[in-house]
C-alpha cells in the first residue's frame, strides 16, 4: 500500500521518531493488516521509505485516538480531514514494527 505524506511527518517516520500514522478509516485502510508494508512517499520530494505494520487499532473519533496516543495531537488532523468523515468512517492507527 502506498500512502503520501507531507514533508514534515515524511522526516519524522523516516528518521523513525515517529512511531505511528493516524488515517480516516476509510476503505483503503480497512485492507490493511499487521504484517503489511506501507510505502510512504514524501509528497514534497517524491522520496519513498517503507515501514512495516506492527499493530491496528481503531477509534471512533480522533479525540478518544488522542487519550492513548497524545503524541499525535500535534498534527491538526482536521486540517487534513473534516469532522463529517471523521463521523463516517472513524479513525486509525497504524503503529509500526
Amino acid at each position: 500500500m502506498k500512502m503520501r505524506l507531507h514533508p514534515e511527518p515524511f522526516e519524522r517516520i523516516k528518521s523513525g521518531k515517529k512511531k505511528v500514522e493516524c488515517r480516516l478509516y476509510d476503505e483503503k485502510r480497512r485492507r490493511l493488516e499487521v504484517g503489511d508494508v506501507i510505502e510512504f512517499e514524501s509528497r514534497e520530494t517524491g522520496d519513498i521509505v517503507e515501514k512495516e505494520v506492527g499493530a491496528l487499532h481503531v477509534f471512533p473519533t480522533f479525540e478518544e485516538m488522542f487519550v492513548k496516543y497524545p503524541e499525535e495531537r500535534i498534527n491538526n488532523v482536521y486540517q487534513y480531514y473534516t469532522p463529517e468523515e471523521e463521523r463516517e468512517m472513524g479513525v486509525m492507527v497504524i503503529e509500526f514494527k
